[in-house]
């Protein structure tokens, strides 16, 4: 179930109320990481989020984040909402996520106009839904779900086990390849 409240529906924090966030902007991210700061941190790849005291999520945190954002994704696609990049979505589909992902985790509001969801989103999206959806935004058939052409499969199936028998009794008239400068045994008696 999709959490129904919106973002407004919380006071929003900011800056004066979390002197400890660091990332509020996007550009804020980007000059830390051409910083020598930025450059030597063991911050990670969602070193843009922070917790309320500052610290990046935990890797517990950052694999719930990701599997929940996973899960709106799908919701997407089940309502037929699925962009093809996500700079393409539409409001309601971004108030969607944006709901879901600062409820299950108010550290996505450590951010001026939401940049930090939709930062880790476009970043992780294309490969999601080269994955899971086909080109109309509609989710792939699994093999083992497709009924058409079962005969067809069955047969290619059956031809591909044959070919694979046949390989298998294929032995191979070569002697065995010697590693470079492996040693061989030779008779040193015989002339050269």
């Amino acid at each position: 179930m999709v959490p129904q409240s919106s973002p407004s529906d919380f006071t929003r924090p900011t800056p004066e109320t979390h002197p400890k966030i660091r990332f509020w902007d996007q550009s804020d991210w980007n000059a830390f990481l051409e910083s020598s700061e930025g450059r030597l941190s063991t911050r990670r790849t969602l070193g843009f989020l922070e917790e309320d005291n500052g610290d990046p999520p935990s890797d517990s945190t950052a694999k719930a984040i990701r599997k929940t954002l996973r899960g709106g994704w799908a919701e997407l696609a089940n309502r037929k909402l699925a962009p093809k990049s996500w700079g393409r979505l539409c409001a309601s589909g971004r108030q969607l996520t944006h709901n879901l992902m600062e409820s299950a985790f108010p550290l996505f509001r450590f951010a001026k106009n939401g940049w930090k969801l939709d930062y880790l989103a476009s970043n992780s999206y294309p490969a999601w839904r080269k994955t899971h959806l086909d080109s109309e935004g509609n989710w792939k058939m699994k093999k083992s779900q497709d009924c058409e052409d079962d005969d067809e499969d069955t047969e290619m199936d059956k031809k591909d086990k044959k070919w694979k028998l046949l390989e298998a009794n294929v032995k191979s008239e070569t002697p065995d390849k010697r590693m470079k400068g492996e040693c061989i045994p030779c008779n040193l008696n015989e002339p050269w």
